[in-house]
């Protein structure tokens, strides 16, 4: 009988002890929400973090909710740590949004995570193809693509931003490199010009097609002069002087791409190109100018 009355005595205890967690994690949830609606997150996060120990202290299950609201307080505060261990404690408890998504992926960009910061762009990307930061999202995830030599799907996911290179000019170089690396030499030239339509002066744009085009007038003047010192005839010679029309066109066009090279930058290796280039044009004021410029 002695047993029954202590376990009569100790269930009120018991039954109070619960009622009192409860009406404390109710209160500290009103303080953690009206902290976090004015912006107060250093306030909120503490409410939230109370909430989580006190459960888990007591093995209750904390809400997704809950570990939601404490990563982004965290993230408003600069906790990177915290953002992420509650945003994906949110998401193994089913709560999952566009914004916790992005925020994840920035937040493992900042601590310089990139197999991370590209599964949450994914995530993002498919689970919000019509999201608020669709845009940007898919720009980072072909940036993220490109640094991790995940070149398919840079390529597939390309079309979907290709609109935004007229306002974003590093896209249209990062498509330009893709294809360089992809040895896909046939699309190289016209992703040059268009390129240099948008930024006149993008240095990977300019050297490309001016190193192309010297080198087709060079190797064209090659070839045309050893085939006229095979067979000096009068048909040859006029080949050699309509061929030398084209050449001179090129080497015109590879001069102002280099000049313009050599105006923002004096690089000696443009100098050397340009030094070249007068020496078939037989200036020799000019080459020599660029010549002393090329050591």
């Amino acid at each position: 009988m002695l047993y029954y009355k202590y376990l009569f005595l100790l269930i009120p205890v018991i039954l109070f002890s619960g009622c009192g967690i409860s009406q404390r994690v109710s209160e500290l949830q009103s303080e953690a929400g009206e902290a976090y609606d004015n912006e107060k997150f250093e306030e909120a996060l503490f409410y939230y973090e109370e909430i989580i120990d006190l459960k888990n202290d007591r093995g209750h299950d904390v809400s997704g909710n809950t570990y939601y609201n404490a990563g982004m307080a965290a993230y408003e505060t600069g906790h990177n740590r915290k953002t992420i261990e509650y945003l994906q404690l949110a998401h193994r408890n089913n709560h999952t949004t566009e914004r916790s998504y992005y925020i994840l992926a920035t937040t493992y960009r900042k601590i310089d995570n990139l197999s991370l910061e590209i599964t949450n762009l994914e995530a993002y990307n498919d689970n919000y193809p019509e999201g608020e930061r669709i845009g940007e999202v898919r720009k980072r995830l072909f940036e993220t693509y490109l640094e991790s030599n995940n070149h398919d799907n840079a390529l597939e996911i390309w079309p979907l931003i290709e609109n935004m290179a007229k306002e974003h000019p590093g896209l249209l170089e990062g498509y330009f490199m893709l294809n360089k690396r992809l040895d896909r030499e046939e699309k190289l030239e016209d992703i040059a010009h268009r390129l240099l339509a948008i930024d006149r002066d993008n240095k990977t744009a300019l050297e490309y097609i001016a190193e192309k085009t010297f080198w087709e007038a060079e190797n064209r003047y090659q070839q045309e002069m050893k085939a006229y010192e095979q067979e000096k005839t009068r048909r040859q010679y006029r080949q050699l002087l309509d061929a030398l029309d084209e050449i001179n066109d090129k080497l015109r066009t590879a001069r102002d791409y280099f000049e313009r090279l050599y105006e923002n930058e004096q690089d000696p290796q443009y100098a050397t190109y340009l030094m070249n280039i007068y020496i078939r044009f037989g200036n020799d004021e000019r080459a020599e100018y660029y010549r002393r410029r090329a050591n």
